[in-house]
């Protein structure tokens, strides 16, 4: 699967919708004019001499404008709402309440942690997670506008019925969907459909107001609501064709992606039999606006497959063995994924790597990069482990990492936080990162996320300001410290409001791009020589035509390319591909990339939407015992 082009075609999929959309409410809007004019005729009968008038501009004009304004505005509204709340609004909407980052369930954590190591893995911020709690069939979905503001949320049964490689499986299943650019795509499908079904409830509020009342114009009231409803629920008919058409081509390449995640089909397969078992059905009144988010056909319909939002569960299962055998096929000749084992790091060293197969990873992770994640998981420290799952103790991790590299970390934190509690915390967490291997820090950040997201808006200014503090205490800002207050600022201020983004013209984006490129270039060359040979390497892939000119270390900051990337970030994904391919040229092209390089390139997907996986999935060597995570995980 090629992730930029799945976001591309997921976005044209999103214009084709908008197309069918605007015919569905032409013929709306035909429907009702016919109605009103019948209605005119009708009460003008006994006393009019001539024919009903079938052509009435004036009247056609006044009812695209009602019937236009009431569906659009119905729509937009819908829309907005959803993009605002992103995942979250979708989430509770259905019932959904937040798995707590503090829970001790041992269900929940098995889920948080499944979650967690699907998100390191495939490089995408770490999502909050809901349960359906009031669900006892088997279902999940994933919702949000971006990868930035994404849910996971799965149902009570899913928890209860499913063994850990099953809820893997339906949770690689889902992050699909996040890389497959659907989650936008599905949200529009919600905010349409509840624009036209509004025709069909005014029609039945005004079929309510004219029951009630006796006055003569009574029955044209009636035979006015009458024909809304009729006209509203038709639009409504197709409107679910089209999002069941929709729906079903993405939901075999989520599961074949899933597979792909997992390297194994008994885990989805699993979950897909069992479903059989069990059911999918969800009883949520909201279930049937969000049917086509979800695992498993949520909702059972009187016209069986023709409304079905899913295929069904056999011919899925019958997919999932010919899928992966061609995913074994692609690695024993030689394909992406057996040039993504061959990845190994040491800490500290540079690593031999191939552009395509780090491109070709992009949205599109594998079993490796899925066992990494793990690893990654199981080595953290108890201290560490305990306060990234705190909303108290979180931000203590955080500038642990900061201060880590520090001559005097406690000194640092002294100078700059006012709390001895968390000086005290982070300190110990500084102490434990210093002897860490320095592969796990960024992972780490991520993991951090979902705990930060929990905080009060004030809470969060706090510790983004208390970053701001300790990143600007020892007067430089390093790499790493660009990779983590990039990746959490994004993360954070993705939730809070947002102001109108200004145009971007040619001359900024070469700007903002040999910014990138540069700080990129000389995070893994000392060597002038060797910078300016990756930096042309890079040019030469890059998105726009010349004249390029790489500055030197002394002309630009890294904090330049925050600013940078946020013009990047508007732009469409054909145009991210080529800017990531040339950020690939540049850390490649002496065939080999350094930590610095792998945490600044990971900084870079992350503020352009494009998750780029670990570069070094064998970067850790195996941990002996049982993680923390593991214990608390079959605790009980």
């Amino acid at each position: 699967m090629d992730f930029f082009q799945e976001q591309d075609r997921a976005r044209r999929s999103s214009n084709w919708l908008v197309l069918l959309f605007l015919l569905a409410v032409v013929g709306i809007i035909a429907g009702v004019y016919l109605i009103i004019v019948l209605l005119f005729g009708y009460a003008n009968s006994g006393q009019a001499t001539q024919p009903t008038q079938w052509w009435n501009p004036e009247l056609l004009l006044w009812t695209t404008g009602g019937v236009g304004l009431l569906i659009g505005s119905g729509s937009l509204f819908k829309v907005m709402a959803l993009s605002r709340g992103g995942g979250t609004s979708v989430a509770e909407s259905l019932g959904g309440t937040l798995v707590s980052r503090e829970t001790n369930d041992r269900l929940e954590r098995r889920l948080l942690n499944v979650v967690d190591e699907m998100a390191i893995a495939s490089g995408v911020p770490v999502p909050q997670v809901y349960i359906l709690a009031d669900e006892p069939n088997i279902n999940a979905f994933a919702a949000g506008t971006t990868p930035n503001d994404a849910v996971v949320a799965v149902t009570r049964g899913c928890l209860e019925q499913l063994t850990r490689d099953e809820l893997q499986g339906v949770v690689a299943h889902e992050f699909s969907h996040i890389f497959n650019g659907d989650m936008r795509l599905n949200l529009r499908l919600i905010g349409l459909l509840h624009g036209i079904l509004l025709l069909a409830l005014l029609g039945r509020m005004i079929l309510r107001g004219s029951g009630r009342s006796r006055s003569k114009n009574s029955g044209g009231g009636m035979a006015l609501g009458l024909g809304l409803v009729v006209v509203g629920y038709l639009g409504v008919f197709f409107g679910r064709l089209i999002k069941a058409a929709v729906s079903r081509q993405r939901e075999y390449l989520a599961d074949a992606s899933a597979v792909q995640f997992t390297r194994q089909t008994d885990g989805i397969g699993g979950a897909l039999k069992k479903i059989g078992g069990y059911g999918a059905q969800v009883a949520h009144p909201n279930a049937e606006e969000a049917s086509h988010l979800f695992f498993g056909q949520g909702l059972s319909y009187a016209f069986g497959s023709l409304f079905a939002t899913h295929p069904p569960i056999e011919e899925r299962i019958a997919k999932l063995d010919p899928a992966f055998a061609a995913l074994q096929a692609s690695a024993q000749t030689g394909g992406p994924a057996a040039e993504g084992a061959a990845l190994g790091f040491a800490a500290g060293a540079p690593t031999a790597v191939s552009a395509g197969a780090l491109l070709g990873s992009v949205g599109n992770p594998n079993a490796q990069h899925a066992d990494y994640a793990k690893r990654v998981i199981g080595q953290l420290s108890e201290p560490v482990y305990a306060d990234l799952n705190r909303r108290e103790g979180v931000a203590s991790v955080v500038y642990g990492l900061l201060v880590a590299s520090a001559e005097d970390p406690a000194a640092m934190l002294r100078s700059v936080l006012d709390d001895t509690a968390v000086v005290e915390r982070a300190a110990q967490h500084a102490r434990w990162f210093r002897q860490a291997n320095r592969a796990v820090w960024l992972p780490v950040v991520e993991l951090a996320l979902p705990a930060l997201q929990e905080l009060e808006d004030a809470a969060q200014y706090r510790v983004l300001k208390d970053v701001d503090a300790l990143v600007r205490a020892d007067g430089r800002l390093s790499i790493f410290e660009f990779a983590l207050t990039a990746v959490i600022e994004h993360s954070l201020k993705e939730r809070w409001p947002k102001h109108a983004a200004r145009s971007v013209d040619v001359l900024e984006i070469r700007q903002a791009i040999t910014v990138m490129l540069s700080l990129l270039v000389h995070a893994g060359h000392s060597d002038p020589a060797q910078a300016q040979a990756a930096f042309e390497a890079a040019t030469n892939v890059a998105p726009l035509d010349g004249p390029w000119q790489l500055q030197g270390r002394g002309e630009i900051a890294i904090k330049a390319l925050e600013s940078a990337l946020e013009r990047l970030g508007r732009l469409n994904f054909r145009f991210k591909r080529r800017l990531i391919e040339a950020c690939l040229a540049a850390v490649t092209a002496d065939g080999k990339v350094t930590i610095n390089e792998a945490e600044l390139l990971r900084a870079i997907g992350a503020r352009l939407d494009a998750p780029v996986p670990p570069l070094f999935p064998g970067a850790l060597a195996d941990t002996e015992g049982e993680s923390t995570a593991a214990k608390l995980e079959n605790a009980g």
